[in-house]
């Protein structure tokens, strides 16, 4: 339970798709639940980026958005909370 809510907290903030604007809070649960599921198999922020980037196209079927650069900042903030906390 704690890493959903760091990771929802980073991609409820991030908002990639700008949905939490006029959407309920948890629009992104799907994807955030996906990605907590996946983080034992990202060994580094690098691999976290492309778990997130992964994730994201499958749900949404496009990548602009979801390109690994974009995804970096979020997986530097979820590897930092969880690996310093």
């Amino acid at each position: 339970m704690k890493h959903f809510q760091i990771v929802k907290e980073v991609i409820d903030d991030w908002d990639p798709k700008q949905f939490l604007h006029y959407t309920p809070d948890d629009e992104y649960d799907p994807e955030i639940r996906l990605i907590v599921e996946l983080l034992p198999t990202a060994t580094s922020v690098e691999k976290l980026a492309v778990v997130i980037h992964e994730v994201f196209v499958k749900m949404f079927s496009i990548d602009e958005v979801y390109s690994i650069n974009n995804c970096y900042p979020s997986a530097l903030k979820i590897w930092d909370k969880i690996n310093n906390s």
